[in-house]
Order: C-alpha cells, then structure tokens, then sequence
C-alpha cells in the first residue's frame, strides 16, 4: 500500500503531466485540412418546344460541364471556392446555393465563392426568368449541385498542406480592342456613333491595341500530408478558346487545363477521393485568343500559313500549354503545413446607367423607320436603347465583391467581365501577393471598362453589355484595394 510521500508525489507528478499536456494543446497550430469534388452540372439536351432561347438547344455533349469545388479549414473557419463550366451564372443562382451550403455544410455566404468560367458553348438555357416567357427549370437543378459539390468537398476533408504560385503564359493572351490605321475608314458604335477602336477588327488595318493583357496564371495546390494531389486552382485572364461545333456544350480550355494539370502532377486518375484541377476566368473582358499584330509588326513578321485547326485542337494546345507552365513552377512551391484563412464581403451599389439624349432619339428614329442604322452588330438595336431608358429599369444595381486571404495568396472576385488594366491595377495595389483576380464571380452584371475605355468605345462598352456607371471600375477597385488592407491588418 503507497505511504502517504508516495501519494503525494505521485499528485505531483500527475498535476505536472496534465500541465504540460495542456500547455502542449494550447500551442500545438489548429488542424489544416482540404477537399475538394466536382458536381456534374450539364444541362438537359435536345429540342424542348415549351423552352424559348435567343440560343438554338444544343443537341450533343462532348464533355460533361462541372462544378468544381475545393474546400480550405484552418481549424477555425473554413472557405469554399466554387468554378462553374458556365457562360454566366446569376446573382439569383450564387445566393440559392450559398444558403443550402450554410444550411447543409456551415459555411456562411461571406466565405463562398461562386464563380463562372465563361465558356461559350454551356447551354442556351436561361438562367433568369423574364415575363411572359417559359422558364426551363436548370436554374434550380443548378442551384441545388453547386451546393451539393461544396457539401461532398466538406465530406473528403483531409490533412493536408497548402502551396501558391505565379507562372507566365504570354503567348495566348491578346487585346482585343484595336485603333485602327486611317484606310479603315471611321468605326461606327452601336447607335450611328464614330468610335475610337473596334473590337474583333479582323487582321490588317491595324494601329494598336486599346489596353494590355495579363499573362500570369496565379495557382494554388493542396496535397495531402503524404504529397497526394488533392486539387488545384489556378486563374488566368483569356476569355474562352473555342474552336466547338455547333449545338455542342463543352467546358473549353478551362476543362481541359483542369485534366491536364492533375497528369503532370502525377494525380493516380482512380485514387480516392479523385484530384481535382480548376481553371478560373481572370480578368479578360477584353482579351481573347486571336493573334491580331499591327500593320508595322506584321511587315517584320515572317508570312507563315494561316493554321486550320480541326474542333477542340486549340481549345488542346491553350490548355496544354498553361498546365505545363504551372507545372514548372509548381516544382519550386513552398509548402505551409497551416495557413489562416480570412475573407471580407461586401455589398456596392452602382447607378445603373442610362442611354443619352442622343441614343433615345436614335432609336425612336428607327423604330420609326425614318433612319437605318450603320452598324451591322446584332447588337445595334433601337429596342435596347428603349429598354433601358425605360423609367421602370431599377435606378441602381447591388453588386457582391470579395476578398479572402489564404496565408500570403489573396483573391479579389468580382460580378463582371473585367478589362485587364483593372486587374493589372489591383494587382498592383494590393497590399497582399501574389492575388488571384477571378471574375463573374458571385453574379454577372455585364462588361467593366475604365472610364479611358468608354470614352473609346467598342462594343464592350456599349449599352446594354455594360450596366452600371462610366467609371463603376474604379469604385470597384478602391473597394477592393480597402477590403485587401482590412485582410492584411486581420493578419497582424
């Protein structure tokens, strides 16, 4: 039987130990840990009578569109980062499905990400009703796998290590919005208007590009603490490839990339859970895949023949190209076994714009068949002028804007279809690097010029593609720029 010393000291030694255990808990870093999954979103094909669209249905799949989520948990809050294989996707559908993730999985709307990749080829269904017209039920169907992809990526939580990084990828970015040389002759806008540059001008006669492009592809990867694949996010600013047939739906390069990148990191195509590759849309509003050179560089240029690429095979070598990149620079990542996750929400509200004088007495003088409009641009239409001078057209738009930081890799998302000067500029500013720009995030309100660009026309600022106030984008940026500086003090 212990003598009375012995059982104190064993009280002693005890005491010690649970101190030491609980000191041990209090400084051991919270848990870190990633999952990610794709939830199929492809749309219904064939022709429906009771469904109308400006687009023909398409009638074939050539590869399925996803919702391809990645969940981050620091231990203390988690964030969710969603990239639709979608042309747009609506405020309405963004808010339907952040509240069935916070319902099912926790997380609240302020730390979801939404975001759309801008293929063209998704569906020629509506994703907003519009009165009088039949509305297709993919809206809901949309709403409620979006949800269910965050949920399953919550289900395959794992440990997991985080890595960030930038390549470059000039060789497939290019303005498109040109001056013209003065043998083109004057550039008419959508309401008779003579405009500065011209979107899509076609090869020869060309001064300049209207504004730059961004070449980065700013990536994120998390593996498992034994070094398995679990996904990777990356986002580059190039609109789309395409290059699809007719009435077919395909997610384009953004796929694409998303497959190729999961080979070269060695991704075991049937582990369990599966690895997960993203491709977001930077900020392309004005960039696409055409190589267009001025008049002065094409006459140094060597004269080579004009490739003809058979369906899918540019969309391939876009695509191939940027997981390569990534790739290499993936080889030098620095791996974090835990990083702090914060992010800042925030609701803006721009005036939505309204045609002039001058455009409403256009289009009443073609309604009235007095006139017939210069411009050949289905676009160049007297209805949308009408439409939106019309005084039941709400005076102002809420837009939702974020930020989130993830150790040192911030990301801004933003509703529209940003120029690249502006994410070249929030890059510039932004007090946390690298950031990764993803557009037609959380909703789509249309295209977003600077001011300069307005004033130089081009179909991206015309009326109706563009919405909200002539110089919303640098509302948008200084907001931006104070939510990064409101993250970077949480961090301190």
């Amino acid at each position: 039987m212990p003598t009375p010393r012995q059982l104190i000291f064993s009280g002693i030694c005890l005491a010690l130990v649970s101190l030491g255990l609980a000191d041990a808990a209090m400084s051991a870093e919270p848990l870190f840990q990633a999952g990610a999954a794709t939830s199929n979103i492809t749309p219904a094909i064939g022709s429906d009578p009771t469904v109308r669209s400006r687009k023909p249905p398409a009638t074939h799949v050539h590869d399925e569109l996803h919702a391809r989520c990645l969940v981050l948990d620091d231990g203390e809050s988690r964030l969710a980062l969603v990239v639709c294989d979608l042309r747009h996707i609506s405020a309405e559908v963004v808010v339907g499905a952040k509240e069935i993730i916070q319902r099912t999985t926790g997380i609240p709307p302020e730390c979801v990400l939404v975001s759309a990749t801008h293929t063209h080829t998704s569906t020629g269904a509506r994703l907003e009703e519009r009165e009088g017209e039949p509305y297709y039920d993919y809206r809901a169907f949309l709403t409620r796998r979006i949800a269910e992809g965050v949920l399953r990526a919550v289900n395959q939580l794992q440990p997991a290590r985080i890595g960030w990084g930038v390549a470059e990828e000039p060789t497939q970015v290019f303005n498109r919005r040109w001056f013209l040389t003065a043998r083109r002759g004057p550039i008419f806008g959508a309401h008779d208007n003579i405009e500065q540059v011209d979107t899509n001008p076609g090869y020869s006669g060309l001064l300049r590009p209207a504004g730059p492009v961004d070449p980065q592809i700013t990536f994120l990867s998390v593996q498992s603490t034994t070094g398995k694949p679990i996904a990777l996010l990356a986002s580059y600013g190039l609109h789309y490839v395409g290059g699809v047939p007719a009435n077919t739906i395909s997610a384009d390069y953004f796929a694409i990339f998303a497959d190729r990148v999961g080979e070269l990191l060695g991704a075991d195509r049937h582990q369990d859970p599966p690895f997960v590759g993203v491709m977001a849309n930077g900020t392309s509003g004005d960039v696409n895949n055409l190589a267009r050179y001025s008049d002065e560089e094409l006459a140094k240029r060597e004269r080579e023949p004009k490739k003809r690429y058979q369906p899918f095979e540019k969309a391939r070598e876009v695509a191939h190209l940027c997981a390569e990149k990534v790739f290499q620079a993936h080889k030098s990542l620095k791996w974090h076994d835990h990083v702090r996750l914060s992010s800042v929400q925030r609701t803006l509200t721009f005036e939505r714009r309204y045609p002039t004088k001058e455009e409403v007495e256009w289009a009443e003088a073609v309604k009235a068949k007095k006139i017939k409009p210069m411009s050949t641009s289905r676009y160049s239409t007297y209805s949308t002028v009408l439409a939106y001078a019309s005084p039941e057209m709400p005076a102002t738009i809420d837009v939702v804007v974020q930020t989130h930081r993830i150790g040192d890799l911030a990301v801004a998302a933003m509703p529209f279809e940003v120029f690249a000067e502006i994410g070249l500029e929030l890059k510039q500013r932004s007090p946390i690097q690298p950031l990764m720009n993803i557009s037609i995030a959380n909703g789509a309100h249309g295209y977003l010029p600077t001011p300069y660009q307005h004033r130089l026309g081009g179909y991206e600022t015309w009326i109706g593609v563009n919405k909200v106030q002539l110089d919303a984008s640098e509302k948008l940026v200084d907001a931006l720029v104070e939510m990064l500086g409101e993250l970077n003090e949480k961090s301190k």
